[in-house]
């Protein structure tokens, strides 16, 4: 069995959304590798509505495509929280719907050149160590993995090793041959 490169991206930047352990993924699509994007991605985003997970094309330019992996649900009680709120109304997100603050992402991404660091608040990273990256400008973590880390460093370790065995679970089957159909069917069973 041949397992297509779109799939292993997938599954290497997404099992912790897949296993319902993170709201959402950020995976960049480098242009000359993936010649068959379009096609691809129709098919995974068919596949992934199947378990409740979303992609969206957040972003193009010449050589990459960013697409957000996401578990509905999670992302928009992430979103609905207070603290988290308060702090993306600064940068023009109101609550209407997802598919609103989404829009609103996909415009801030085209409109500036600095990458919109809020985006770690649709990622479910914790929201003191966003506010302190936006804050310091990225500078000055004392501790730095899926994300960089200002505050509670024991957990975020925890949680690093959470994503990364997860990871490693679902890349293990999917090269001994269980597709990704399959491994969304048995997620609950892969994570516990």
């Amino acid at each position: 069995m041949s397992i297509s490169l779109f799939e292993q991206e997938l599954v290497h930047y997404a099992s912790p959304v897949f296993a319902r352990i993170k709201p959402a993924s950020l995976i960049c699509f480098q242009k000359s590798r993936f010649p068959e994007f379009h096609k691809e991605y129709q098919k995974y985003k068919a596949q992934l509505k199947e378990f409740s997970i979303d992609m969206k094309v957040l972003c193009s330019c010449k050589k990459r495509y960013l697409v957000l992996v996401y578990c509905r649900d999670m992302l928009e009680n992430e979103l609905r929280k207070p603290e988290v709120l308060n702090i993306i109304k600064v940068y023009g997100y109101l609550y209407e719907n997802l598919e609103a603050q989404l829009l609103h992402l996909t415009k801030r991404l085209a409109q500036f050149q600095d990458f919109p660091h809020e985006i770690g608040l649709f990622l479910g990273y914790p929201v003191d160590d966003v506010v302190a990256f936006l804050q310091k400008k990225g500078e000055d973590a004392i501790f730095c993995g899926y994300w960089k880390v200002y505050y509670n460093v024991e957990n975020a370790k925890k949680i690093f090793c959470e994503f990364d065995n997860c990871r490693n679970i679902f890349e293990d089957k999917l090269f001994s041959g269980i597709e990704l159909a399959n491994l969304l069917k048995m997620r609950f069973m892969l994570t516990a």
